[in-house]
Formats: C-alpha cells, structure tokens, sequence
C-alpha cells in the first residue's frame, strides 16, 4: 500500500477525503491527517508517506511553502494539491516546484481517483527500478556517475566510481539542465528529450557522461569549459535538442572541478546557480556571473527628511502614469525592481509586491480619474504571465511595457502644456512627497528651468503653489472637524509643527484657532 499524508486546514474536508475515497481499492492507506504545513512536516518525518494531498492556502506555512520544505528532503516524493477556484493563479505556481497534479476544491472524487491511479502506476514503476538497481551486480555508468556526484561520507565511493568510470587524474565540470513549460501529462515530452539527450551523449562519450538526478538531467564533462564561447556552445547545443520537443530549459555550470572525487562540488555549485536561475540571464549557461540586480538603488528628487524608498518610488511611478510619462514609468519599474531585489532575493516575495505596486497604481488612477476605467479594463494585465515567468528580466519587462501602455493612455498632452499638466497634478496629488525635481525628470526639464516656467505661467514658484492647495484643502477639512494632526497627514505634511507654521503662515492663525472659529 501506498501511504498518504492528507494536509489542509478544514477539518471536515480532511475526514471527509479520508472516509469517502476507497484508498485501499486503489491500493493506498491514509496513515495521518495534518491541519497545517508545521504538523504535516513532523508527520512526514515520522512515517514518510509516498503522496502528499495539500491545500494551497493554510495559515502558518502555506502549501507552497510546505512542497519546498519536502522537495528539499525528498525530491522524489509525490504532491498533489488543492485549491479554490479564486487561487487558481496562485495554484499555477505550485507547477515550478513539480507536482503530479491539482483539484479545485470541492473535491471530485472520480478526478481524484484518476489521479490516484496514474500515480499508482508511476510509483510502481519507480519501485521497481529502485529494486532492479540494488539487485544488478554490474553496476551502471548512471549508477556511478551518481556515486560521484552524491558520495557517501568519507569519499570512498567516489573515488570507486571515478576509477570504474575512467576518469582518474582528469579535471571535470558539471552541467546541469531543468526543463520549464511542462504541463500535466506531458511526461512523454520529458521522456523523450531524456532520450534525445543520452543518445547524443553516447555518441560524444568522449566530451562528457549524460546522467539524471531528478529533477535535473546533467553532463559530466571530461574538460571543464575554457570560456564564454564555450559555455554559448554548449548552450546551443542543448538547446538544439530540447527544441525537438518545443521546450524551454535552464541549464547551469557548476564551475572546473580539480579531480572526479571533487565533482560533487561542481554539482552543487551548478545546482545552485539553478535555484537562483529566476535572476539570471535568459537564454544563456549560467556560470556565476555577477547580475545587475543588486546594483546601488538610485533615488530620485530631494527631501527635507529622510524617505521611505519604496514608497518614494511608488509615489514616482502613479505620477509618471499619470503625467503620461511612459519612458520614466519604465525607468521606474526597473528601479522598483532593484529595490526589492535588494530588500530580499526571492522570486514570490518580488512577484507578489509587483503584483501590488500595479494593482495600487491602478486604483489610484481610477479613483481620481472614473473615465480612464473603460481604458484600462480593455488592456490586458501581465500579472498572470508574470507569475508564470520563470525569470526576472522577462518580469520587469512585462510589468513595465503595461505600465508604459496605461501612460500612453492616460496621457494626451505634448510639449508646451507641461505646467497645466503639473498643476492639475498638484489639485488631485496635493497630499503627495511633490517635488519640482521629481516632477523635471518625468517632464524631461531642468529643474531651474521647469521652476522658471513654472513661475512666469503661474505667477507663483512652485512650492508656493503647493502649499497654497494644501493650505487650502486643509482648511475644508478643519472646518468638517477633524483634528490638527490627521490633517496635517491629510493634505502632505508629516511633521503637525511644520504644517502648523505653514498654515500661520497663509491664513494668519493656527489650525486649531481655525477650527474654532468655523
């Protein structure tokens, strides 16, 4: 019997899958139930079951984070998980870390069933290939390159296998290879680009051993690439073959190993470069070269106090949408993106805060301007391609032609009505970090010269303009009663003694004498 571990955080849909399912017809027992990824991880120790069934949403430790956590002790185990029809983008994310397969929640129990079927005859087979492997007394090359590659304490084993391989004496490099863009049932296309691939290595025998190591396909060259030109060929090369088969891939080298019984560190190496593939360059063997994306976060404008970047930037971003400024809200992107690359290199944490930076600088739009909403409903959102993608650059460049589109919507004016343009923005983004040196880089302008524009046409310098519309909407807001401080906040000022001196300053009393008299 195969046993199974069920995980979800709805008692009664745990007990109700481990009563209705005939699960020892099918040739499985439920061994535990678990309410959360913590519990579920404790219970996997104890009794390793073969399938894990897992909800994608949990409180503590999400499913997605649950299926990492047993990737990284088990690659081998097998997933299904569940999910409701509103996570079905979240869902599609779970097929980067392998699994055999989802169910939209409730549960379809002949769909269940399927699946529980085709993973029986998956399973079996794996067993048996397990059984045939101990038991054959010859070993295999695949066996051995193994051994290298994952040798026992001590080191014993690898020099066995280097010896019965032929590689005593001779320098080496490990290349490993991830195939992406594989969908449910599609097994045969990964078989298939296996054997494509063992083929032409046994023909190049001479160059490098092919192996698999779940969930990767590797080479074991017999001499370490020279230089980038051959790192680009061999990337062709790879290339050229899983094309056969229409897929795309991430390959990695794991840098020149010394001696075969140091090949195991090239393996690591290589298979970390792989995890961290959703920052590399696309297209190309990874190698270790240093990326751009922890670059020196640039800051645009100047501030009185110190900012909070993020929100400094974001704040950019709505303004150059908004200005129809498509080729700084580029820039912008591209900035965001370093910053929180910076902040933490991880691929959920940069694709989920993406996510809300456009979601925000939408609604922020539409809610000062209604009649962009039918604009902008008719283009099509990037944010499920962009959680599909499996690499950064492809990201920041989706994200940041939709944000290029939505200015050229939104903007209509050319060059010559920039300050109408500026001061409509003050009316409706007043309680905004306004600067006249943010604003000349998204107009384009010098600065001195943006303020001398802005002057002779408005008839007042620009921070004088500002406070005027703040001072303005702060006395609308005194006389609904609300406090000093909250519209101090309200209209743009963070520091109360600092609004209460502008406030003095234009209207001849203090906020609070203000409010007392209307």
């Amino acid at each position: 019997m195969i046993k199974v571990l069920i995980v979800d955080d709805e008692p009664k849909l745990r007990e109700g899958m481990r009563t209705l399912i005939p699960w020892e017809e099918e040739g499985y027992t439920v061994v535990a139930t678990a309410a959360n990824g913590y519990e579920a991880l404790d219970k996997f120790h104890a009794l390793a079951p073969g399938l894990v069934i897992a909800d994608i949403r949990m409180p503590g430790m999400d499913g997605l984070e649950l299926i990492s956590e047993l990737r990284k002790e088990s690659p081998n185990c097998h997933v299904l998980i569940l999910s409701g029809y509103a996570d079905f983008e979240y869902a599609k994310r779970a097929i980067a870390y392998h699994i055999d397969g989802y169910l939209l929640k409730p549960v379809d129990e002949e769909e269940l069933i399927t699946y529980l079927q085709e993973l029986r005859e998956k399973i079996s087979l794996e067993e048996r290939m397990i059984e045939w492997q101990s038991g054959e007394p010859a070993k295999t090359a695949e066996v051995l390159l193994r051994e290298l590659l994952q040798p026992k304490e001590g080191g014993e084993a690898s020099a066995e296998a280097a010896a019965q391989l032929g590689l005593e004496g001779c320098s080496c490099e490990v290349i490993l290879l991830e195939l992406k863009g594989l969908n449910k049932g599609e097994d045969s296309r990964e078989e298939q680009v296996k054997s494509l691939m063992e083929r032409h290595w046994l023909e190049e025998e001479e160059r490098g051993l092919f192996f698999t190591l779940p969930p990767y396909m590797g080479i074991l060259l017999k001499e370490p690439l020279a230089n980038d030109s051959a790192r680009e060929s061999l990337w062709q090369e790879l290339h050229y073959i899983t094309a056969k088969e229409g897929l795309e891939f991430q390959a990695a080298a794991g840098g020149a190993a010394g001696s075969p019984e140091e090949a195991f560190l090239s393996f690591a190496t290589a298979r970390a470069r792989l995890d961290d593939a959703f920052f590399g360059q696309k297209d190309t063997l990874l190698s270790g070269k240093p990326d751009n994306w922890n670059e020196p976060v640039k800051r645009t404008g100047e501030f009185e106090e110190e900012p909070d970047p993020e929100r400094d930037v974001e704040v950019q971003l709505l303004l150059a949408v908004e200005a129809g400024s498509g080729e700084v809200a580029r820039g912008l992107i591209g900035q965001i993106v370093r910053q929180l690359v910076h902040a933490r290199r991880e691929e959920t944490y940069i694709k989920d805060n993406l996510m809300r930076i456009v979601s925000s600088t939408i609604a922020r739009l539409e809610a000062a301007n209604p009649d962009i909403r039918p604009l902008i409903a008719g283009q099509a959102s990037p944010m499920g391609e962009m959680y599909s993608s499996a690499n950064l650059h492809d990201v920041e460049q989706l994200v940041s032609a939709y944000m290029e589109q939505i200015s050229g919507l939104i903007g209509s004016g050319g060059r010559g009505d920039e300050i109408k343009r500026i001061t409509d923005l003050i009316q409706r983004r007043y309680n905004e970090n306004l600067k006249l040196g943010s604003l000349s880089e998204i107009f384009n302008y010098n600065s001195a010269y943006l303020g001398k524009m802005f002057k002779n046409q408005v008839g007042e310098h620009f921070n004088t303009y500002l406070d005027k519309v703040r001072i303005e909407k702060a006395k609308q807001f005194l006389t609904q009663g609300m406090k000093v401080y909250e519209v101090a906040e309200r209209v743009g000022y963070m520091n109360s003694d600092y609004f209460n001196a502008k406030f003095r300053k234009y209207v001849g009393v203090s906020p609070s004498a203000y409010r007392k008299e209307n």
